[in-house]
């Protein structure tokens, strides 16, 4: 349900550097800057050519990678064209172990006879993957004070990735007549991203102006290989009973299919003006501003087998194709592994709307050093009704030490994200009875509205508190101390997935098919955030054997759960994504050393903070704490090119395993999959650089 910035999109050989705005900042920048803005500058070169090559491979013989970008950039006039494109090949890891599995007519699973088959019910690691970006980024005068600009790109990614082993003794799951051993259903998913942005920018009197015109748009879709819709064998055996396996298997429907798609659009139209003035005797930066926004949102329907209940689409009619089934298990409808989208939930999810906002933001800069500034933003959304939002930050120098204090106290909004109101589908979610059918409801719906009261999915707001202390010297050294705080009400979550314990009425059904569970987007939860982040650098320039940039860092951050509207909405599992799946401390440092004769190592060690993670069969598991280690040493070669050869995680540090029933139990997965470094280990790899003339 929610729409995260695919930062691959952007090939990283286009980016000249990486601007952070750590505080809130929705008041100058919209509803999408609640907690924050990360802006990445484009390379403007006019002239030059600069390409790297990556190639690495885990110790263990798997998860190849390969990555080749280059940049180039033209004059255009007065003007400059710069251009960069990426391809990435990535093939996929695997920490499963494997196990001794009987199969047959009648299946006893466990430890196996003499002769019993050996295979892998599960693979656990990184998906294989292929893909391409380019990026361009243009400019050229306009006159003696203005430049029309543009940027833009395109990506597209395809991905293959595994789903649970379908056991053979699963008979609502499987056609053993097709599958006698089980299958491993596989997805394959493509992903594509599409962006371009004109605008004229330049100065008229004692303003400066931007009007900027932008379309994005993003597209998943995914198809089932390896796999089968259970229901189609079984209508054709309840329609010719007594059909032979043969006939079964071939009138099984497809095994491959086209599940579905999920589409994000959205245009922009953007005026910004700055100028500088003074407000008595004092100078101040001043900054107006206004922008539309368009957002669009809908899911694709895939193949009918991919979704429906036998080619007929009569849900729960037909007894499974099974040798095991005495007639009266049902089969299962959809596609196995992740079952695609109907006709009804792609007509469902259609979602468009429109957003208008106005800011003004002002900043007061004395002689002595100190700021102060102030912002106000009105938006106004057509699905989620408006909004003014503020903010108050300063900054005082100490003196002639270098040091300054910075704080800030702002307030924001965010917005439901469209697929947050219109998703819904039918799948299969994981639990202590193995997996059950769960509808994903869309907003509105009358099982949401009327079982569980939640019809409408409103904004969330926020009071953001940072404050920190910065020092810097003439000797390269700059130290950063922050602190932050970030309280949100009416925060959006996921239910879990909600049976009839938890109040779904028995028998309920969801696009007319029955479902054992369901789940929506809700105003569940107001939480708080908090922490500090302590960073420091030093740069050594000038030296007779080289240079040296040396850098550290700690971060501590807590979220917690301050109000839960309803507990059976969101349970302990929910609270331990929310509070306790992501790492509360890190500590790096880390050392890029280059010496006169073209020799240059970098080596960084990252201490990353235990996690407790939700698992499928057990309360909790908690991944321990972990410091991984990064070297890598290069040499010139000649004035253009530089050769690497390092590792990824030297110490090749794995999660902790899993406990032996939960491995058991999840068909041999030893290591938890939410580990915040992984499960690949370590990676040797070597790059080449070819520097810009």
């Amino acid at each position: 349900g929610t729409t995260g910035t695919d930062l691959r999109a952007i090939p990283v050989h286009a980016i000249e550097r990486i601007e952070v705005l750590r505080e809130g900042a929705a008041s100058q920048y919209g509803s999408d800057a609640i907690a924050g803005v990360i802006n990445i500058v484009l390379k403007d070169d006019a002239s030059g050519v600069s390409a790297a090559t990556f190639l690495g491979r885990t110790s263990r013989g798997d998860g190849m990678r390969l990555f080749t970008s280059a940049n180039a950039g033209v004059p255009l006039g007065d003007g400059f064209f710069n251009i960069t494109m990426e391809v990435a090949r990535q093939e996929v890891t695997n920490r499963a172990g494997v196990a001794p599995t009987c199969f047959g007519p009648d299946p006893s699973y466990g430890p196996c006879a003499d002769g019993g088959k050996v295979i892998q019910l599960q693979r656990n690691g990184e998906p294989d993957y292929r893909g391409a970006a380019f990026m361009a980024n243009a400019a050229v005068p306009v006159g003696e004070s203005a430049e029309l600009y543009a940027f833009g790109g395109y990506s597209a990614r395809e991905a293959v990735s595994d789903g649970l082993y379908r056991k053979a003794d699963w008979v609502p799951r499987s056609v053993s007549y097709v599958y006698p051993d089980g299958f491993f259903p596989i997805e394959e998913s493509d992903l594509m991203d599409k962006s371009a942005v004109a605008g004229l920018r330049g100065d008229v009197g004692e303003w400066s102006g931007d009007l900027s015109l932008g379309f994005g748009h993003g597209r998943f879709a995914f198809g089932a290989a390896n796999s089968i819709n259970p229901s189609y064998a079984a209508e054709f055996l309840a329609m010719n009973p007594g059909a032979d396996g043969a006939s079964i298997a071939a009138n099984a429907g497809p095994r491959d299919t086209f599940s579905g798609g999920l589409n994000v659009r959205q245009w922009t139209l953007n005026a910004d003006a700055t100028r500088e003035l003074e407000v008595g005797s004092t100078p101040a930066f001043l900054a107006v501003g206004g922008a539309f926004r368009r957002d669009s949102y809908w899911m694709e329907a895939g193949d009918r087998a991919s979704w429906a209940c036998g080619p007929s689409d009569t849900p729960g009619s037909f007894p499974a194709a099974h040798h095991q089934n005495d007639g009266t298990v049902y089969a299962s409808c959809g596609i196995q592994g992740y079952p695609g989208y109907s006709t009804t939930s792609a007509s469902l999810s259609e979602q468009d709307r429109n957003s208008v906002g106005a800011y003004a933001d002002m900043e007061l800069r004395s002689p002595s050093g100190r700021t102060l500034g102030g912002a106000l933003r009105f938006e106004h959304y057509t699905d989620a009704g408006s909004s003014v939002t503020g903010k108050l930050a300063g900054r005082v120098g100490l003196g002639e030490t270098g040091a300054a204090l910075r704080a800030a106290v702002s307030t924001g909004f965010r917005a439901p994200r469209l697929p947050q109101r219109g998703f819904n589908t039918i799948g299969f979610v994981g639990g202590s009875e193995g997996l059950v059918s769960a509808g994903f409801l869309p907003e509105g719906d009358p099982i949401a509205c009327s079982d569980f009261g939640a019809c409408s999915r409103n904004h969330e707001t926020s009071r953001s508190f940072p404050g920190g202390r910065v020092y810097s010297n003439d000797a390269g050294l700059l130290v950063t101390a922050d602190y932050y705080r970030v309280a949100v009400s009416d925060a959006i979550a996921l239910t879990r997935s909600l049976d009839p314990s938890h109040g779904l009425r028995p028998g309920a059904q969801f696009q007319g098919r029955p479902v054992d569970a369901v789940a929506f987007w809700t105003n569940a939860i107001d939480t708080r955030t908090q922490g500090f982040d302590l960073a420091a650098s030093w740069r050594f320039r000038g030296m007779d054997w080289g240079a040296a940039d040396l850098s550290a860092s700690l971060h501590r951050n807590s979220t917690k759960i301050t109000a839960n509207r309803n507990e059976d909405f969101i349970g302990d599992t929910q609270r331990t994504l929310i509070e306790d799946a992501q790492p509360g401390q890190r500590i790096g440092v880390s050392a890029d050393i280059r010496f006169a004769r073209g020799l240059g190592a970098r080596f960084g060690l990252n201490r990353i903070g235990s996690v407790t993670t939700p698992f499928i069969f057990e309360e909790n598991v908690t991944i321990d704490a972990a410091t991984i280690a990064d070297l890598e040493v290069s040499f010139r070669l000649g004035d253009r090119i530089r050769v690497g050869v390092g590792a990824n995680n030297l110490l090749d540090r794995l999660p902790n395993r899993l406990p032996d029933d939960a491995v058991a139990q999840l068909w041999t997965m030893e290591y938890p999959s939410e580990s915040p470094y992984g499960v690949a280990g370590r990676l040797w790899y070597v790059r080449v650089n070819l520097v810009g003339n």
